[in-house]
């Protein structure tokens, strides 16, 4: 009957699509294998499983890189360490794979080799077999347990096994991320019991769910679990495409991750779970579900690509904002009181410290790129994308014009200073949404500029437009010149 291991959860599907990885990476058809949501293994392939394993970790150590990792080793050289902990050990840390104590032992032995060996296509040879016999070793002593009467949790089908005198459950060991073991367990299990009993051959499919994860420019960990998993394999290998750095070599992280997250959007429209781990420990990682509304994912599809250069090291911040439905007006603010009090903050750090620095570090001038950032709140709060754009840039465009007319009438280093008491108290009355206090800095700037102040412009303050128009017209007040309006 052969072995079947089922992908009916995000954790399962993940091991589903790295084992279907592994048979692709070894010259299986992996259609073959997948019945709806079970992959089917006939005895002599789940036999095969070790080498299968050891080939898609090992695919790729090319001799190249194996001999630049000899050459930079250190005292206490570990290859195995080397070679797979950057593949698995973010997900299985102390595992029987990773654990310090069973790899100390593949090291040592390939270091008798580095001493008798100098041949390095041999080396390279040999090093690769010690690796893969120590996968079939770990794979033979789970299968070779004692097993339980308790009922595997994950197929249902097959006996937990008994380990050091306690039947096998899920635990840190076979998936760091979720951050529980024997001795903490209650921290993580209702009443501190856990029920999630594994069998050896489930536990081995656990090992594969490294393989599905996608490792993102952000040094994150993503998966796209859909109900199917031969659509799931699909499109995490459209995801694993899209942003293999390999692939972009003359683009930069920031823009990499812009494709991510364009492509996120495009799954939540068609209702598509995702899954992201950041590592913030040895053995510690947080785990988060995407799941944003409709409106933020179009948002998101439609003006990702539009994104500003100029403030490429926000992106970040910026995703973590949408995601968390944090309003943009909080993140211009931050940038725009970096640009305005530069001599008020000393000692920042965190978040808000890198908003902040960003406005800190314009000089001069502020980029118009920063209106990208009204445009895309504006079109979340479902106005609409044109009316908005138009409106924005016009807002700019009056600011900017307003700054040259100061400059023509009374030269660049009073109107300056001009522009830079207005400022200060436009930003206020923008932080205390005071429509009139700013409507009456505006009207004051207008006279004293010796210029008539457009009606539609007061009427606009009035309305819910007020953070559009105030913002955009506060930064081309501050903005370099008109080459800029995209």
């Amino acid at each position: 009957m052969g072995v079947r291991f089922y992908a009916d959860s995000w954790l399962t599907a993940s091991a589903g699509v790295g084992l279907l990885r592994a048979l692709e990476n070894t010259g299986y058809r992996w259609e073959d294998f997948v019945k709806g949501n079970t992959i089917e293994l006939d005895e002599e392939v789940f036999e095969k499983l070790p080498e299968i394993y050891s080939q898609y970790l090992l695919r790729d150590l090319s001799l190249e890189r194996f001999r630049e990792i000899l050459e930079k080793r250190k005292e206490k050289f570990n290859l195995y360490n080397t070679v797979v902990y950057e593949k698995i050990n973010d997900f299985f840390s102390n595992s029987p794979l990773t654990n310090p104590s069973g790899t100390k032992k593949v090291g040592e032995a390939f270091n008798v080799l580095l001493e008798q060996e100098e041949d390095i296509q041999q080396l390279f040879s040999e090093g690769k077999k010690l690796i893969a016999e120590f996968v079939r070793e770990k794979f033979s002593e789970i299968l070779n347990y004692q097993k339980s009467k308790k009922v595997c949790y994950f197929c249902k089908e097959r006996h937990a096994y008994i380990k050091k005198g306690k039947v096998k459950v899920l635990d840190a060991t076979n998936f760091t991320p979720l951050a529980a073991s024997l001795d903490t367990v209650e921290n993580f299990f209702w009443e501190g019991k856990s029920n999630m009993y594994l069998c050896p051959e489930c536990e081995i499919f656990l090992y594969f769910s490294a393989f599905g994860f996608h490792r993102t420019p952000a040094r994150t960990y993503l998966f796209v679990y859909l109900p199917d998993l031969e659509n799931t394999k699909r499109m995490n290998d459209l995801l694993r495409a899209e942003t293999d750095l390999r692939s972009f070599m003359n683009r930069t992280i920031v823009e990499a991750s812009k494709i991510l997250a364009g492509r996120k959007a495009d799954w939540i429209l068609r209702n598509i779970y995702i899954v992201e781990i950041e590592k913030v420990g040895d053995a510690q990682s947080n785990i988060y579900t995407l799941s944003i509304t409709p409106r933020l994912a179009s948002a998101i599809k439609e003006n990702i690509d539009k994104y500003p250069q100029v403030f490429n090291n926000l992106f970040e911040v910026f995703l973590e904002y949408v995601y968390s439905g944090r309003s943009l007006y909080d993140f211009i603010y931050k940038i725009l009181s970096g640009f305005f009090y530069k001599q008020r903050y000393k000692r920042l750090s965190g978040r808000n410290a890198q908003l902040i620095k960003s406005g800190m570090g314009f000089k001069s001038y502020l980029p118009f790129g920063l209106t990208y950032f009204i445009k895309f709140q504006e079109v979340l709060e479902m106005e609409d994308r044109e009316r908005v754009s138009k409106q924005v840039n016009w807002a700019y465009s009056e600011g900017l014009t307003l700054k040259n007319t100061y400059e023509q009438s009374m030269g660049k280093e009073k109107a300056n200073r001009k522009i830079e008491g207005i400022s200060y108290r436009l930003l206020d009355a923008i932080r205390r949404r005071d429509t009139d206090a700013f409507q009456q800095n505006l009207i004051r700037a207008y006279l004293e500029a010796e210029r008539e102040i457009p009606y539609v412009f007061v009427e606009a303050l009035k309305d819910g437009s007020f953070n559009r128009i105030a913002y955009a017209f506060l930064i081309g007040l501050n903005g370099k010149g008109k080459e800029e309006v995209e």
